[in-house]
Order: C-alpha cells, then sequence, then structure tokens
C-alpha cells in the first residue's frame, strides 16, 4: 500500500489564504460537500462564519495557529476571519469524496433575520464564542452531526430552518460539550490591510449591482489609487474589476430572468446595462445562452447551469496569498 502523507506536515506548513465569497443571488447561504483535496479545501481566512462536519477520514486541522487531531464526526464552528483548514490523512493519489459538509453564512445576513423575526436572539454569544473556534462533543455534536450529514440535500425554507436548528443546538451546547481551539478570540492584525481593503470593494459592488460601477470610487472607498486597488483586487479575487462586475451583474439578471416577468430591456435596466445588446451580448459570453433561452430552459437544466456557473465547484473568486 502505498505510503501516507503527514497531514501533520502539510497542516504545519501551510500558509494562510484569503477566500472573499460572492453574495449569491438565489441563495442566503452557502451550504456544500466537498471532496478531498479540492480547490475549496485549503488554509484560508474569509468573513463568513462556518461551519463543519468532516464525514470521512481521519488527520490534522489548523485553525489560527493551533494544530490539532481530527476524525469523521467532528462538528465544529468557526468565526468570522479565523485562518482554518482540514488536512487529511491521505495514500498517494488519494481522493476522499464527500468529505465534508460547510455551511458559511455572514453575520449580517443573520441580524436581518433577526430584526425580522425577533424570537431568533439566541445566537449572539455563539457567534462571539465562535471566534475562539468550538469542536462539539456528546449529544450536542450528534445532534448537529445528524442534520448536518443530510442538509445538503434540502433546499429553499427547509435548509434554512435546519441551519437555524444547527445554530439552536450549538448554542445550547453545555461547556461539558465545547472544546475551544484558542486561548482567547481571535483577531486579525493590522498586516492584512489590503484584504479589508478588497472587501470594501467588492461590498461596493454588491452594493451598486443595478448602477454604473466606477472603478476610481472603489477605489475611493479603499483608500487607494486606481493602480494600487486594481492589483490588490486581482491578488484578493483571481478576477481583475471588470470582471467581478460582469460576473455579477450577469447573475442579477439570472435572478430576474427567473424570478420576476420582466422584460429582457427591463432587466438588462436593472443589472445597470444602457444597451440591450450589450446586455445580451455579454450574458451569452457568461451563460452560453441568450437571456430569453435562459428564461425558457426546463428549472432542472436551468439549476444545472447556475450550478456550473456560480456554484461553489466554479467559485468566482480564487485563493489569493494574504
Amino acid at each position: 500500500m502505498p505510503k501516507r502523507t503527514s497531514s501533520l506536515e502539510r497542516a504545519r506548513n501551510q500558509e494562510v489564504t484569503l477566500e472573499i465569497l460572492p453574495i449569491n443571488a438565489f441563495q442566503s447561504f452557502r451550504c456544500f460537500n466537498h471532496d478531498y483535496p479540492a480547490l475549496g479545501a485549503r488554509y484560508c481566512v474569509h468573513v463568513e462564519y462556518e461551519i463543519h462536519l468532516i464525514r470521512k477520514g481521519t488527520g490534522h486541522y489548523k485553525i489560527g495557529d493551533r494544530l490539532g487531531k481530527f476524525k469523521a464526526g467532528q462538528v465544529s464552528i468557526v468565526g468570522s476571519r479565523v485562518p482554518h483548514d482540514w488536512v487529511s490523512d491521505l495514500r498517494k493519489n488519494q481522493v476522499i469524496k464527500d468529505r465534508d459538509v460547510v455551511i458559511q453564512f455572514s453575520r449580517e445576513w443573520l441580524e436581518k433575520v433577526r430584526k425580522l423575526v425577533p424570537e431568533i436572539s439566541d445566537f449572539e454569544q455563539l457567534l462571539n464564542d465562535a471566534q475562539r473556534a468550538i469542536i462539539f462533543n456528546g449529544t450536542s455534536a450528534e445532534a448537529a452531526e445528524n442534520i448536518l450529514d443530510t442538509i445538503t440535500n434540502k433546499s429553499g425554507i427547509e435548509q434554512v430552518t435546519r441551519l437555524l436548528d444547527i445554530l439552536l443546538i450549538m448554542s445550547r451546547a453545555p461547556e461539558s460539550e465545547r472544546e475551544y481551539v484558542l486561548d482567547d478570540p481571535f483577531v486579525t492584525d493590522s498586516a492584512p490591510k489590503a484584504r479589508l481593503a478588497a472587501e470594501k470593494g467588492v461590498s461596493y459592488i454588491f452594493a451598486n449591482i443595478d448602477k454604473k460601477i466606477s472603478l476610481s470610487e472603489a477605489a475611493k472607498l479603499s483608500y487607494m489609487s486606481e493602480s494600487t486597488f486594481s492589483r490588490t483586487f486581482k491578488l484578493a479575487s483571481g478576477l481583475n474589476f471588470s470582471e467581478m462586475i460582469r460576473k455579477l451583474k450577469i447573475e442579477h439578471g439570472c435572478k430576474l430572468l427567473t424570478s420576476t416577468e420582466l422584460s429582457v430591456a427591463a432587466i438588462a435596466k436593472d443589472c445597470g446595462y444602457t444597451n440591450l445588446s450589450n446586455f445580451n451580448r455579454q450574458f451569452l459570453k457568461e451563460m452560453g445562452v441568450t437571456p430569453r433561452e435562459f428564461r425558457t430552459m426546463k428549472a432542472k437544466s436551468r439549476s444545472d447551469l447556475l450550478e456550473t456557473i456560480f456554484g461553489h465547484k466554479n467559485a468566482l473568486l480564487q485563493q489569493a496569498r494574504v
């Protein structure tokens, strides 16, 4: 049998990378299985909170500056901007299919939900505690694992309610069933200023998706010159600024094509295109079909296409060295 590589050494020697997760117009949060090794499985940092289930295998995790062992069944939550990765023990050329279940959500999304549903008020302390990263044990871990193991098979409101169930289980877990990975809440140092600046630029795109988006304005919000911002954005996203704008505008167009009866011309305008021909051309370039063809596709074919173009397996933003 081929010799196993050292998961401990691979975990220890990783350098942290930046991951900016684009807002998906069709989901409130990201929820998926992934294989290992996989593009998204790396020592990375992002602003979203992450709930994680190891379904298969053993290995070592690296969270913050701490190293530890994991095995199948490990359930954890990691806070915003806390670096993390789980490195599996592997034989040569081995791939562990569907090793993980991953949920990534923003605190802002949960705050918006709480404003509409005031009863959702149990999670504030959990999110604060997650800055130390928590591994759950005992009945809390078992209960969360049972939901996580099938949550990717759900959709719509069923998936949302299951996430809330998981958060409730975690928030009520007794201290005896919590293992805090870090001694103190993780706080980013002042070094990754470029990362935070790039995040501001991305937020600007999201907030102005239906308007004319200006590189100079994004640079100004990030307190950078245009040339410095362009370089930083490319490093942090793997895409240049204009490519990112196009992708997110087309994604917004897809949402309107499937959820409204607006004309293609009206949708083009809502996506910030003043020229219908240009919208049609950019849509075809991104999606491989015209807007009208996309609208008339069968639901399953349309869903598969959206997953291919915008899903986690073909992420808009790639890793970048912090």
